[in-house]
């Protein structure tokens, strides 16, 4: 990303709440990510106790795929979130807060981009071609090269973990918004229809037999 996008992507305002909910493609996106990154660090652990070669070749190709598709759906996701913002669920967090917030996403999307596409040149500095689905021939970002392959692999094992560290402090931003700050951040994120906060507190509440016995008693008293 360029200087001025990043800036306009960090201090950017955020929108109004025009719903409870983020838009049913965001949210697909979002979960989908999730469960690639998930599948992709599974499947290097499975890789590394197995012995077969067929098997391990195979599995470094899943990781490889699923690796594109987090790249494609970061990309889409930065460019919706460019052109259309982001719906504020939580209104009320301080301004350090919020800008604390959007600089761990910028850091979150650079490093879902910056990922895959060391996997792609490490890829490719070992000598081989990359396509997307088996069908689609991606170009060459570097030349074989076994020292650049070297370099570039340790490059990625450190990102990786640098992407767990950020990945666990979303989540715990996440469960810190639900349970003490009790807005509509992780609702919001959420498939499937649930109620906000609001609208939950909002509801009349049934009466307790402790509000219904005081009521009978005034009755028997008049």
């Amino acid at each position: 990303m360029s200087t001025e996008t990043s800036r306009s992507f960090v201090a950017s305002p955020a929108r109004a709440v025009t719903g409870t909910r983020h838009p049913a493609l965001t949210i697909a996106m979002h979960w989908m990510t999730v469960a690639a990154i998930v599948v992709a660090v599974a499947v290097m652990f499975v890789r590394d106790a197995a012995e077969d070669r067929a098997w391990r070749q195979l599995l470094l190709e899943i990781h490889r795929q699923l690796g594109l598709l987090v790249l494609m759906a970061a990309g889409l996701r930065i460019a919706i979130r460019l052109r259309r913002g982001l719906a504020d669920h939580a209104p009320d967090m301080p301004a350090a807060w919020r800008w604390a917030a959007k600089s761990a996403h910028f850091f979150m999307y650079g490093t879902l981009i910056a990922l895959p596409l060391l996997g792609w040149a490490t890829t490719n500095a070992h000598g081989i071609p990359l396509t997307f689905l088996y069908s689609v021939p991606l170009p060459r970002l570097l030349s074989p090269d076994s020292e650049a392959a070297d370099t570039l692999t340790d490059y990625h094992v450190w990102l990786a973990w640098g992407l767990l560290a950020l990945v666990l402090a979303h989540v715990a931003a996440a469960i810190w918004h639900h349970f003490l700050l009790r807005d509509n951040v992780l609702r919001a994120m959420l498939p499937g229809r649930s109620a906000p906060r609001a609208e939950i507190s909002s509801r009349p509440k049934e009466p307790t037999r402790a509000h219904a016995g005081a009521a009978f008693v005034r009755m028997r008293s008049k």
